[in-house]
């Protein structure tokens, strides 16, 4: 932790000088609102060490100061590179107009139009919902699965500022598709256990006859994943780790999250063979896993269908296009992919991380409808 917030200050230190002082050169009216704004989004800096503190006080702060921090280091990335462009541009110019001259209008189009689309990214973030309507074709899958429809959402990231009216309709929203069962492909909380009965009183909004179960992600093993355990235990959410449950001719074959191992849970690494070891002969597989790495796994074996999230379509994209900011990094960031013989359907999530903000990225419920393929015809022989 500390050699990165070693690295860390070494990097933004001296690009926040770089942002303030260009900003105060730039729009030289604004030096007291500038100011203001650069302590705020640098407040989180020193409290980082012990941001893992359970503490009420500190639920609340980081709730508070982790969007601010975020954003605004966002911020500091993107206009330091406006600076070095705006420099680089005026150089041939420095003999006929100042720096602060030449940069007014672009600094000032740039800052509005961040500011435009922050407010666009984050009302995107907390007000609609989309509905993605999947259908995927299996090769020999049983009848009595035909038109069968499972419900995925993923990364609810519940905390602090997550709104029960909010969760209420997004399981209202999964419960009105018609599913043989509501899968939660992990991060169901921002890291704390603490939120766990926030999630609870979210399913309620489930009609009670409709399976629910849970994988853990990443952010689980953040924070304390055997307290998540204990709280789910007994409540309608059935969490697989590393096991499946049946679902008619449905196997739901639960895997656990891949940051279990370096976060010290090894008890708790991934395993597909176990959730595998207990499905029944004529059973259909779908594997449900946090994170697209699942991938290599489901193409080894030649499993015809995983599901998973973690990506959030990096909360900025076109969806369209098929295009996400996670796509830049992640080979499977956003929909489905044909692997071989196997599908993986990668949901870009229903909640946000820290930040709420989602430009071109709804929030996702997705609906996938299982189909047989069609048998493949053969020609008559002459």
């Amino acid at each position: 932790m500390l050699l990165f917030l070693a690295i860390a200050l070494a990097i933004f230190i001296p690009l926040n000088w770089i942002v303030w002082r260009a900003l105060t050169r730039i729009h030289p009216r604004r030096r007291r609102a500038i100011g203001v704004a650069v302590v705020a989004g640098n407040l989180l800096w020193p409290f980082i060490p012990f941001l893992r503190r359970d503490a009420g006080w500190m639920r609340v702060f980081r709730a508070l100061a982790g969007p601010v921090w975020v954003g605004w280091t966002v911020f500091v990335l993107l206009y330091a590179m406006l600076v070095v462009i705006v420099v680089l541009a005026w150089l041939p110019f420095r003999r006929r107009a100042s720096f602060a001259r030449f940069a007014h209008a672009p600094s000032t189009i740039v800052l509005w139009t961040l500011l435009i689309g922050f407010i666009a990214g984050w009302i995107q973030c907390v007000v609609p919902l989309h509905v993605a309507r999947v259908p995927v074709t299996i090769a020999n899958l049983p009848p009595s699965l035909d038109g069968a429809r499972v419900v995925v959402m993923g990364d609810l990231h519940v905390g602090l500022f997550s709104r029960p009216s909010r969760l209420a309709r997004l399981f209202a929203t999964a419960g009105a598709q018609h599913p043989r069962a509501v899968v939660l492909a992990g991060d169901l909380i921002d890291d704390d256990p603490h939120y766990v009965p926030k999630l609870l009183d979210g399913t309620r909004a489930l009609a009670a006859d409709i399976p629910l179960f849970a994988v853990y992600g990443n952010h689980e093993m953040y924070g304390d994943p055997i307290e998540v355990a204990s709280k789910l235990r007994g409540s309608r959410v059935r969490l697989l780790v590393n096991e499946g449950a049946a679902v008619g001719d449905l196997w739901i074959a639960g895997v656990s999250d891949f940051a279990a191992s370096g976060r010290n849970h090894p008890d708790l690494a991934p395993n597909l063979d176990r959730a595998l070891a207990s499905k029944p002969r004529d059973a259909f597989p779908l594997v449900v896993a946090h994170q697209p790495e699942i991938a290599r796994a489901l193409r080894a074996r030649q499993l015809p269908l995983a599901v998973c999230a973690h990506t959030h379509g990096g909360q900025f994209g076109i969806r369209p296009l098929h295009w996400s900011l996670a796509g830049v990094f992640l080979p499977y960031h956003m929909g489905l992919y044909k692997l071989g013989a196997s599908q993986l359907y990668v949901s870009t999530g229903a909640g946000y991380w820290v930040l709420p903000f989602r430009l071109g990225m709804t929030p996702e419920i997705a609906v996938i409808e299982l189909r047989p393929a069609a048998p493949r015809r053969t020609s008559p022989r002459p």
